[in-house]
């Protein structure tokens, strides 16, 4: 986060930029982008109520807008015109990039996010574009360094075993139901992490096995943000995890992370800065077991289809499939016990859908949502509505859309399935007449 403690109504960049940066009301701000327009010899209509839709998020402001509006605020036209609005705005932290990649700054990371979380603006990202694609080049060349611990009390081997099986329920609880409020479990269970490396005493094995087991927990906080669209949040978790597996010298569970960051990063029209990650985990490669490079590969399909890379994309989903042939399910690490054939279906189904192939799609859908957990199946029924919906089988779309109601109804909390919904619902738009559209349209609001 920027500099200054933004409070929880502050979700959108403008309002940051405005309130802590500018210290403005909407009113003032309003007038500003006036004058500011004229001296550019713009005519702008900038008005309070402008200014509130605009951080609402109910449209953005055009290019002559955000030209005088980046103008006013000094951000280069080469940043504004390579990122996407509202990423451009001077409202994020300079981040991870300033700070050396060591074991001090790592613990230094952990203890902030175990003590005071993240204070997130739901819906954006940390950081975007040329510096969070640098976070992936930080990490590739950075040299893990770990030190034993001499002072304090004794972190046994017995200690760290116990320490790992509570988080693999913490895992386990998650994967079956999903919700934010495993955030404060997983909170718990980095600030015993932290204190052990805080207070104790330790060798270097028992040090890499602590950070390795933080930076597995802060990736599981990073999910569990992305699940609920806090995506500040999962962005800063995932950061940490990325420091202290590079503290911990698992590449393995830099790679994993690094998907993770991808994926989201793909979902927030930060494409470039997607494929730049992919690139990162992509070199990497050589160093983890079949089972991840398999996972790495279905990372990268998504990725690529979002870039409209449909070549790639493709390519990568022929590696996945051959890697998880060749791949031995004993060598997978238990962050990675989820990968299997379900999210390769899933995988497969999404790269169809948007590459315009929409009734294969359904087929690949189908297999993954009969083999999913229940809180995936919340989310991959969405997908296997819009897939129906797009191949013009009204009764699938609207079936699968039910039986995702039905799971989050039931207690499943996924944000990421609700918002799933809502992408139904506006492709459900054309039927919006007939009166069993009207039903499940009402039923996907009710949810809201």
């Amino acid at each position: 986060m920027a500099v200054g403690q933004p409070d929880d109504t502050m979700n959108h960049p403008l309002t940051y930029v405005r309130r802590v940066l500018l210290g403005i009301g909407k009113i003032r701000f309003a007038e500003m982008i006036r004058d500011h327009g004229r001296k550019l010899g713009i005519n702008m209509a900038t008005t309070r109520t402008v200014v509130f839709k605009w951080e609402r998020g109910d449209h953005d402001p055009d290019l002559i807008a955000q030209r005088v509006i980046g103008d006013l605020l000094k951000v280069p036209d080469s940043v504004r015109t390579s990122t996407p609005w509202p990423y451009w705005l001077p409202a994020w932290e300079p981040t991870s990039s300033a700070v050396p990649w060591s074991q001090a700054a790592s613990l230094a990371s952990l203890n902030r996010l175990a003590e005071r979380g993240s204070m997130d603006r739901r819906g954006f990202l940390s950081v975007g574009g040329a510096m969070l694609v640098g976070v992936g080049t930080q990490w590739s060349t950075a040299d893990p360094a770990i030190a034993a611990a001499t002072h304090g009390d004794a972190v046994t081997s017995a200690a760290v075993d116990l320490m790992s099986q509570r988080v693999s329920s913490l895992r386990s609880m998650e994967e079956e139901s999903g919700g934010p409020h495993f955030l404060e479990s997983g909170r718990t269970d980095l600030r015993l992490i932290t204190r052990m490396l805080d207070e104790g005493r330790y060798s270097e094995e028992i040090g890499r096995r602590l950070y390795a087991l933080a930076a597995e927990v802060c990736c599981l906080l990073g999910w569990v943000s992305y699940d609920a669209s806090l995506h500040t949040a999962a962005q800063e978790h995932y950061g940490a995890a990325l420091r202290a597996a590079k503290t911990a010298g698992d590449d393995r569970l830099g790679v994993h992370t690094l998907c993770f960051l991808a994926s989201q990063a793909a979902n927030h029209r930060e494409q470039t800065a997607a494929v730049g990650l992919m690139d990162t985990a992509e070199g990497a490669r050589s160093k983890v077991p079949a089972i991840m490079q398999a996972s790495l590969a279905a990372h990268q399909t998504t990725v690529y289809s979002k870039a409209g890379e449909t070549r790639k994309a493709a390519a990568a989903l022929n590696r996945a499939f051959d890697a998880f042939g060749r791949a031995d399910r004993a060598e997978a690490p238990a962050y990675l016990t989820w990968f299997g054939e379900a999210q390769l279906g899933s995988t497969e189904g999404r790269y169809l859908l948007i590459s315009g192939q929409a009734r294969r799609a359904t087929e690949a859908l189908e297999r993954s949502v009969n083999q999913a957990s229940p809180r995936d199946k919340a989310v991959r029924y969405g997908t296997l509505a819009l897939a129906y919906q797009d191949a013009g089988n009204l009764d699938g779309a609207l079936e699968a859309t039910h039986k995702a109601a039905d799971l989050i109804d039931a207690g499943i909390h996924s944000q990421r399935g609700v918002e799933r919904l809502q992408d139904v619902r506006r492709a459900l738009r054309p039927h919006r007449n007939e009166s069993r559209v009207r039903e499940v349209t009402e039923r996907i609001a009710s949810l809201v």
